[in-house]
């Protein structure tokens, strides 16, 4: 825990936190939402050394402020974990049972399970089937979030960015990320499932491919970054800006269940937190994330058609990233927005005790050991 001098700068864990790179809107709605009595979910134990008095809000006013914090993540543990492992059901479950419905109405479409679970037959149900089981899988757990949370709007998806100049610096650098990092296991991605369904069961003079396409690079980024950088990653901000970091980028590697993703997805998620946390605006994620897809999308497509030697597809990758990059490195230069610090608010618990309180609650616990099963099962069958 932190020493005693740290812990007697801390007056008011609500009062005294700031986040800087947010609106006065944004501040005042995340201050009351934590000063309500009986919300399990936040953490608003005070401590006035002078007075020596504590909050009774949280039920506890004899234990000690670390005791208070310690309970909350425990508390936002087991939350997390409940709905991750609902987000693990509906990713195993819902095509299954969907494709028995489905298949009880003579539609064509069925399932053969031979290591991995394939679709087989109309090439349009396929398509939306898998689409709706992503959207779900996301949608569902995400509204779930929001409703326990009962975080404000504003604090959830905060839109307003903070100097969108700064924009520059996180396009390019996701663009880095992925021409560095992508091109090497695109070919063992689960990420381009999605691409693959296209490719297999759509034909390229289909115009449905556009809608598709769209579909996938437009919608379900939004659904994805609703879960795990919404109402989640807001409320873990009260731990501190690195807790909700570190704890979303696990996650988000957890969730791939693929051991060739797990790199690229950590630095993508890590990449795209720090933005949202330096701009202030969930908009900041969404774009981000769009330009991660389109560039995945076309490194799927140099594999796919044989086009990695392609000098034209090349340069349409390339001069972009050249050039956002280059803007990058002369802001970083003169010293502007890229090289301020990220001002981080001290809470009673050290990092390593808040992840233990967090990580090691049983339903935490037993979705990640199922998502490190699923990684190992599928690694095997690939």
């Amino acid at each position: 825990m932190q020493n005693e001098s740290a812990v007697e700068k801390m007056i008011d864990v609500v009062e005294d936190f700031s986040f800087p790179y947010q609106n006065a809107q944004y501040q005042e709605a995340f201050r009351i939402w934590r000063r309500k009595k009986k919300n399990p979910y936040a953490f608003q134990f005070t401590k006035n050394p002078k007075e020596s008095a504590f909050s009774e809000s949280q039920a506890v006013g004899t234990k000690s402020p670390s005791k208070v914090e310690q309970v909350v993540l425990n508390r936002m543990g087991y939350l997390v974990g409940y709905i991750l492992i609902c987000y693990l059901v509906i990713e195993n479950v819902f095509d299954k049972i969907a494709v028995l419905i489905m298949h009880s109405l003579h539609l064509q479409i069925e399932m053969v399970t031979l290591g991995q679970s394939r679709l087989y037959g109309d090439e349009n149900l396929i398509f939306w089937l898998s689409f709706l089981t992503n959207f779900l899988k996301y949608l569902i757990p995400a509204l779930i979030m929001q409703s326990a949370l009962k975080l404000p709007f504003q604090v959830s998806l905060p839109m307003h960015i903070r100097k969108p100049s700064l924009l520059i610096g996180g396009i390019a650098l996701i663009m880095l990320l992925n021409i560095g990092l992508g091109m090497f296991g695109v070919s063992r991605s689960a990420e381009l499932e999605k691409y693959r369904l296209i490719s297999s069961a759509v034909g390229d003079d289909d115009h449905r491919i556009i809608i598709y396409i769209l579909v996938a690079i437009f919608v379900l980024p939004l659904i994805t970054e609703l879960l795990l950088h919404g109402a989640m990653f807001q409320a873990m901000r009260q731990f501190g800006d690195m807790f909700a970091v570190v704890t979303t980028a696990v996650l988000a590697v957890a969730l791939t269940h693929n051991i060739w993703d797990a790199l690229r997805v950590g630095l993508v998620h890590l990449t795209i937190s720090y933005y949202l946390i330096k701009t202030g605006s969930f908009g900041t994620v969404i774009l981000i994330r769009i330009v991660h897809e389109i560039y995945m999308f076309a490194l799927f497509c140099m594999e796919t058609y044989e086009a990695v030697y392609s000098l034209e597809w090349w340069l349409m990758l390339l001069v972009p990233c050249i050039l956002g990059g280059a803007v990058w490195i002369s802001m970083f230069l003169q010293r502007k927005q890229v090289n301020e610090p990220m001002k981080e608010n001290i809470t009673y618990l050290t990092m390593q005790e808040k992840l233990t309180a967090f990580f090691t609650t049983m339903p935490m616990v037993a979705f990640l050991i199922c998502c490190v099963l699923l990684m190992v099962i599928t690694a095997m069958l690939t």
